[in-house]
């Protein structure tokens, strides 16, 4: 009798440590859910869609690729990046091969040129340069 009693004593404290234990994990994931939300959550691209209603054959999504090598000061093949490193220094949400597929569109278009070493390293046109002022003056205007 007292070795049951002293087996459901056990068990019940095994019970409630078990419960801690997972209440503590509810409170992280909840914690981890909120910051994911708030990094990755409603966020708005930096180009307005205001960009993307102007006559151009470069879709938002390489836009705003365009605006980013731009941005990242990727003008000549000295100051080329990586499609890691762009993916790195701006938390974009898209896989590192996805930015390379779209890389290497833009590159067929004449808008990025790339060198070629591993990883291949990619920077802005004459042509690319081109569009980003013509889209940034075609906003200017609207507003």
């Amino acid at each position: 009798m007292e070795q049951e009693d002293q087996q459901k004593t056990a068990t019940n404290e095994r019970i409630e440590k078990l419960e801690k234990e997972l209440a503590l994990m509810k409170e992280r994931y909840i914690k981890l859910l909120e910051r994911t939300i708030e990094r990755n959550g409603n966020q708005k691209p930096e180009v307005s869609d205001r960009i993307s209603n102007t006559n151009t054959a470069v879709p938002l999504e390489k836009f705003q690729l365009l605006v980013l090598l731009n941005q990242s000061k990727a003008t000549t093949p000295d100051f080329s990046v990586s499609a890691s490193k762009l993916k790195q220094a701006f938390s974009i949400n898209k896989t590192e091969r996805t930015i390379r597929d779209k890389l290497t569109s833009l590159e067929l278009m004449n808008l990025v040129s790339s060198i070629g070493l591993k990883p291949k390293n990619y920077y802005l046109t004459a042509k690319g340069l081109q569009i980003i002022s013509q889209q940034q003056r075609g906003l200017i205007q609207t507003l």
